[in-house]
């Protein structure tokens, strides 16, 4: 075999020792090999791309083993726990003060990495505090309401609006039913 091929387009030497081909090969020589006409297009070696990487069948390998939460969202229970106690805080009020106290842990877990939610603890600590501060500023009406109610209608000397005899409700019925008699 030969290590180059040899060009088409070259005619080989005349040599009139050796006999004419006549298409046979003889004994002892090479069957010609013939190279690939060019075109005019030049010919380009293909790159070698490693083989993908495929993942494992479900069940098989190390990377298939079961996880717990991931690191940074093991904490975020917390954030979302406060933003719910906050909005239930809205009508029972009580709720708030749990809103209050998972959104300020819950917000520290997010500076530390250990949550990736740190909004949902900072919504439900502005809304809990919200809550708690409306909750006090409506005790504190309450008492003082009811001071004030005490103080003009108790005692020694009573306003006369809660002492009057004479404050009665009427009901008088507009109108009878079809079918109801007297």
């Amino acid at each position: 075999m030969s290590t180059t091929p040899d060009d088409p387009m070259q005619q080989p030497p005349q040599d009139s020792t050796v006999p004419q081909d006549n298409g046979a090969p003889q004994p002892g020589q090479q069957q010609p090999q013939y190279a690939q006409p060019a075109y005019g297009q030049p010919q380009y070696a293909q790159p070698q791309y490693a083989q993908p990487q495929y993942a494992q069948p479900y069940g098989t390998g190390p990377s298939m083993a079961p996880t717990g939460p991931r690191p940074e969202t093991a904490k975020n229970w917390m954030n979302i726990t406060s933003l719910v106690l906050a909005i239930i805080g809205l009508f029972t009020w009580v709720t708030a003060i749990g809103g209050v106290i998972l959104g300020h842990m819950g917000r520290s877990a997010a500076r530390k990495g250990e949550a990736d939610n740190g909004g949902f603890g900072l919504a439900g600590l502005i809304i809990s505090y919200v809550v708690l501060v409306l909750g006090v500023a409506g005790i504190i009406a309450l008492i003082a309401f009811f001071g004030w109610l005490g103080s003009e209608c108790g005692g020694d000397n009573p306003a006369d609006w809660c002492t009057s005899s004479n404050t009665s409700i009427e009901i008088q019925a507009v109108g009878r039913p079809a079918g109801l008699t007297a």
